[in-house]
């Protein structure tokens, strides 16, 4: 009997769905909590480098058993809110004026604008963004990039595609350039440092392997770009006519800016560059990124002629609308506020270390791959693993026959390329949330990419092997 259209639908409707992503952190989390009563306690003595606390891989010892209780397991979920509430707010306050500014009408003029620029060419626009955020990314630029996303979905919509083209112009290259970015003042800088290789060191061989990366991630994007352009049928997300969308591309390209739009579009550009120079040149934090982002808004709505009852409903509405992935930050960050309370993340580092002495030289630097990838479940920060694991990867380099840029370079794509597939990941949770895809969606369009990158990666850390990469 043949199956009819609309009982396939509901069968596929009632088959497995990827839980949302607040029950798959809490199971983290519960089972953080667990490990705690299970797993010894252990602990490695720290030591001052350059500065910055790191493990003496030689220090391993077992301590007392202290497990945490379950009420406490949910007051670390308050602990990673606290912790992270500056990242958190920023984000906040960066969506929320990046929806003044499209509320005043500004980022629609701008969009066209630059379909006039590129004559309509949308690839060409898209493939230039895209290598705009994917430098930025090589930079250490991660979170800095989600006010984009907004942009970049009324972009898509307008040339005929879908919000997951928008999505993936400003999140796929962040992220591929932050995995294996030459120029990493966080990963790379750090974790040579720490190995005590010069900073920078191997670089025509790191930038070789990042264009293959970008590569990839351009040909995945583009290619479903067109796909969607072609048949509206084939969007994961579900196609948006750019007339439901309250804009019309063509319409928009005739229409000239307003005096307040032209001023407010200046305002924009002025903001975002601020906020690329001023880690750089004043050394902000997430909390100055964050107040410039919500002085900006505040002028803006000014600008735009929002009276004080409409800029707040409009700047409550964004934060509402992003609470569930900004709040996944915080959350995210309890299980590593478990394990490290139970004293037992030391004890999961040293453990997972262990099998890499066991392993053929040929699949060691493979190894190393699939254990940074595992350790970055838990502690999905660049610096901070490059700060735990690499004190004990970079000796251990040393033991199993290999050199430590290659230990290094199996970090950096273990820490990276897993950020683009791990809940525990709060940024990643925050792009999707602000353009408002589940994570499932997200996950099975992401999976064949992550795929090729761990491949290209893999194939990189075999060819680092066999040419004893260095200097040592």
């Amino acid at each position: 009997m043949v199956n009819t259209a609309q009982e396939l639908e509901t069968k596929k409707k009632e088959g497995f769905k990827v839980p949302h992503v607040w029950t798959i952190i809490l199971f983290c989390l519960i089972l953080a909590g667990i490990m705690t009563y299970i797993v010894p306690a252990g602990m490695y003595d720290r030591v001052e480098v350059a500065g910055r606390k790191v493990i003496d891989p030689a220090t391993f010892h077992y301590i007392e058993q202290t497990p945490v209780n379950p009420f406490n397991w949910f007051v670390c979920i308050i602990d990673g809110l606290t912790a992270s509430m500056a990242i958190m707010s920023m984000i906040w306050f960066t969506i929320a004026a990046t929806d003044i500014y499209t509320e005043s009408g500004t980022l629609h003029k701008m969009v066209g604008w630059i379909m006039n620029v590129c004559k309509g060419n949308y690839m060409l626009v898209m493939g230039a963004l895209m290598a705009f955020f994917g430098i930025r990314g090589a930079m250490g630029a991660f979170e800095l990039h989600i006010p984009f996303v907004p942009m970049m979905i009324a972009l898509s919509l307008a040339c005929g595609c879908d919000v997951m083209t928008g999505l993936a112009i400003a999140m796929v290259p962040t992220f591929v350039g932050f995995a294996y970015g030459p120029i990493n003042v966080y990963t790379i800088a750090v974790a040579q440092g720490i190995a005590g290789l010069p900073v920078y060191s191997a670089m025509t061989f790191r930038v070789v392997v990042w264009l293959f990366m970008m590569a990839a991630a351009f040909w995945f994007v583009l290619r479903y770009a067109a796909m969607v352009k072609a048949d509206h049928s084939k969007s994961v997300t579900g196609f948006v006519n750019p007339s439901a969308a309250d804009f019309d591309i063509a319409a928009i390209q005739k229409e000239k800016m307003t005096g307040r739009q032209k001023i407010l579009m200046v305002m924009l550009l002025v903001t975002i560059g601020l906020q690329m120079v001023g880690p750089m040149l004043w050394k902000w934090s997430f909390a100055q990124i964050g107040a410039l982002w919500l002085i900006s808004g505040i002028i803006a709505s000014v600008v735009a002629g929002f009276d004080n009852e409409k800029t707040c409903n409009i700047m409550g509405r964004a934060c509402a609308g992003i609470f569930v992935g900004v709040a996944c930050i915080g959350f995210a960050r309890s299980v590593s506020v478990v394990l490290a309370n139970g004293n037992i993340m030391d004890t999961v580092i040293y453990g997972l270390s262990i099998p890499l002495k066991q392993l053929p030289h040929a699949v060691s630097a493979l190894g190393m791959l699939v254990i940074q990838s595992i350790i970055n479940f838990f502690i999905p920060s660049g610096s901070g693993q490059a700060a735990v694991t690499m004190p004990i990867m970079a000796p251990l380099a040393d033991v199993v026959g290999l050199t430590r840029q290659t230990a290094v370079m199996a970090f950096q794509l273990g820490d990276g390329l897993t950020n683009m597939v791990i809940p525990t990941m709060g940024a990643l949770v925050v792009y999707i949330g602000v353009a408002k895809v589940e994570f499932s969606t997200y996950f099975k369009w992401i999976l064949p990419l992550y795929g090729i990158l761990m491949g290209i990666g893999a194939v990189g850390l075999l060819i680092a092997t066999f040419i004893n990469i260095g200097p040592f």
